[in-house]
């Protein structure tokens, strides 16, 4: 008799069974069974979309808050008249050279921030991974807030790998903080790093708190402010609580960048691809000689390069008309969500509103209900969210109308006595 052939396990079936599979895998298949995942879009009008099924979809996904994305007149234009000039690629790393426009770009974004220069990344990501490690070494420390984005973690974990130390703290928790800090004030450097506007709640990082601590134990703060890039800025009122500009969460707060390193990236504010921190000359040349992706990674292309220069142009005509229309329906959303009695974890009125929902169940729910009557949202299960903080993520822009807030709240409304009926809590202290 033939001895049956053994069955074997293929290479890539072992690799993608490794690693952090008690995370990841359920975090996938939740994904899925939402429906609001890898979506598939076939048309874009504004912020009505049609996926690949002829299912028609009111955008609540997108962080292009003043829709600089939708520009296409203006900035494809620029980005064109880039290209034409410079080529559709460098084909050289940043730290051999780089083209006038480059240049240009460094000079302007840091005079619209009111810093000294600027060097950009190919992405914010690179910006971290580069920055990061560069920064903090054997010896070193690093203070990261529990809810900064995930790629400031990683570039942690470069750094940590190096040598240095990771030290972690809840959002906020700055007794906790000064506590660390305390512990480890004789380390040589000492790096916070924070979000500006945190993407899953639309809090502001208090730096006004933060940057004296980080003073007082010689500490310098990093704070990714992708977010608030190009949305809030200078000089807030209380009928216009983002603020003027644009021009960032430092500006907002009317601080200088004294103890600080501010990166962003541009895709949000300015639809181009990119990535950037503010610097000073000398923290320009270090970073050149020692940030990776500077030395072997393609910077931003010429397109991506002159878009953002015309952004920055079209961000002053049209941006605070823009931001007004946004904090009028971020007014008319929150009002309307909590009048129905859900728990909306923002404090801002940024226009990032996540809904509690409390546990996966509930979420999954939700999420198809939304996604059958016309709503593309970001669900955010664990581990995008802690245990029981799981939430709907809706987000805002200036190309959102008035009757798709309302055909979110009239959605949110079926969810609403659909977890009423079934005896679930709306509210996390029910």
């Amino acid at each position: 008799m033939a001895r049956a052939k053994r069955r074997t396990t293929s290479l890539e079936d072992r690799y993608l069974t490794l690693g952090d599979r008690h995370q990841r895998d359920p975090l996938l298949s939740v994904l899925k069974e939402s429906r609001q995942y890898d979506v598939k879009v076939r048309s874009i009008h504004k912020r009505e979309l049609v996926d690949l099924e002829g299912h028609e979809l009111a955008d609540f996904a997108s962080c292009n808050y003043i829709s600089m994305d939708q520009d296409v007149k203006v900035l494809l234009k620029a980005g064109a008249a880039a290209t034409k000039k410079f080529g559709i690629h460098s084909g050289r790393a940043r730290l051999m050279g780089t083209h006038s426009l480059m240049v240009h770009v460094e000079q302007k974004i840091a005079r619209f921030l009111g810093g000294e220069d600027a060097v950009f990344f190919p992405t914010s990501t690179l910006a971290s991974i580069g920055i990061i490690p560069a920064l903090a070494l054997e010896g070193d420390a690093i203070f990261l807030d529990k809810s900064a984005h995930a790629t400031m973690y990683q570039a942690a974990q470069m750094a940590r790998d190096k040598g240095a130390a990771l030290l972690s703290y809840e959002q906020g928790d700055l007794t906790r903080l000064e506590d660390l800090l305390k512990a480890n004030r004789k380390r040589r450097r000492k790096l916070i790093c924070v979000d500006g506007v945190y993407s899953m709640t639309g809090d502001y990082a208090n730096l006004p708190e933060l940057v004296p601590l980080a003073k007082k134990y010689d500490a310098l703060v990093y704070v990714d402010d992708g977010h608030g890039l190009a949305f809030v800025g200078q000089k807030p009122t209380k009928a216009m609580p983002y603020g003027f500009k644009g021009n960032g969460l430092v500006r907002h707060y009317g601080m200088s960048y004294d103890q600080l390193l501010y990166v962003a990236g541009v895709s949000k504010g300015f639809a181009a691809a990119a990535g950037f921190a503010l610097v000073s000359p000398r923290m320009k040349e270090f970073l050149l000689a020692y940030a990776k992706p500077l030395d072997y990674t393609q910077p931003p292309t010429p397109f991506a390069l002159g878009v953002l220069d015309a952004a920055l142009d079209l961000q002053l005509e049209v941006g605070d008309k823009r931001r007004a229309k946004v904090y009028a329906l971020c007014e008319r959303l929150i009002s309307g969500l909590r009048a129905q009695g859900f728990h909306v974890m923002n404090r801002t009125h940024f226009p990032i509103v996540s809904v509690w929902a409390g546990n996966t169940e509930k979420l999954i729910e939700a999420s198809r209900r939304l996604y059958r009557d016309g709503i593309f949202l970001t669900s955010c299960p664990y581990p995008t969210m802690p245990r029981g903080q799981e939430a709907l993520r809706v987000t805002v822009t200036s190309n959102n109308s008035k009757a798709q807030i309302d055909r979110l709240l009239a959605s949110f409304e079926r969810i609403r006595k659909n977890w009423v009926k079934a005896g679930v809590p709306l509210h996390p202290e029910e």
